[in-house]
């Protein structure tokens, strides 16, 4: 299939069809066994990187070409990515999908960290750097602590909305009944989903996410409570469990609750 496709691309190459390359590059992408992206195949993508003048197409073929066995981390690639990035070439998905793949093929976190944080605009910068999903960003140089900051912030928010989330899927009947057609998301399709993924059983299963400062310990409390009843099968319409969800929200907005850090 992978042959098919760059036969496609050669000759969408040759009649400058920019839409069937971007096409065909996304099929590569998310179709194909990009293991097999070797030898000429991926030399062929690799020439084609000057030829593309087109930001957008640029940066799929940027993307798809790290995703190959053969690629090497390539800094002058990478500051040329992140470039395109900055203008606009692609977004934050695929962007945090690329610059993983970059990691896995000798960058560093800290190469990526300094990059984004010197190329981007802070809120794209840090929507990229969380969804990453990476912890550790090395050394981070004096002028750029309070955006390390920014950064650390962000991802406690996201780990915090992800788990209350779960938690209102599980906990609220109107949140369980409408989760499937809602426009909010639950990090979940549906509740037996949670439920078969609730990971808060024991007070030390709580006690990274509540020395991380993303939970209060009143609130581990109550995810605890909750995984013991799911534990012992209790039904998700019972009294017991509703009753979590004002005992974790008591008299405040919800909205408030989720995104508001512990101290």
């Amino acid at each position: 299939m992978i042959g098919k496709i760059m036969h496609l691309i050669t000759n969408a190459s040759l009649d400058k069809n920019d839409s069937v390359i971007v096409a065909a590059l996304k099929l590569l992408k998310n179709d194909c066994n990009l293991e097999e992206l070797v030898g000429d195949y991926f030399a062929q993508l690799v020439s084609m990187i000057p030829l593309v003048k087109e930001r957008s197409t640029k940066a799929l073929l940027i993307e798809t070409i790290v995703e190959s066995p053969e690629f090497v981390s390539d800094d002058t690639l990478l500051d040329e990515y992140v470039k395109l990035i900055s203008e606009g070439a692609s977004n934050v998905q695929e962007a945090a999908r690329c610059l993983g793949a970059f990691t896995a093929s000798g960058c560093t976190n800290n190469q990526i960290f300094l990059k984004l944080a010197s190329k981007l605009n802070n809120k794209f910068a840090v929507e990229i750097l969380v969804s990453m999903g990476r912890s550790n960003w090395g050394e981070i140089p004096h002028y750029l602590e309070s955006f390390a900051q920014e950064v650390q912030k962000a991802q406690r928010i996201r780990y915090r909305s992800g788990i209350i989330a779960a938690f209102l899927l599980i906990v609220h009947p109107l949140c369980s009944e409408y989760a499937h057609v809602s426009s909010l998301s639950f990090g979940y399709p549906f509740t037996e989903a949670a439920v078969n993924d609730w990971a808060w059983v024991t007070q030390k299963n709580t006690e990274s996410i509540v020395q991380k400062k993303i939970v209060t310990s009143r609130e581990a409390d109550i995810l605890v409570k909750l995984g013991s009843l799911l534990r012992n099968n209790m039904d998700l319409n019972s009294t017991e469990i509703t009753k979590l969800y004002t005992d974790f929200f008591e008299d405040k907005n919800p909205f408030d609750v989720i995104y508001t850090l512990p101290k």
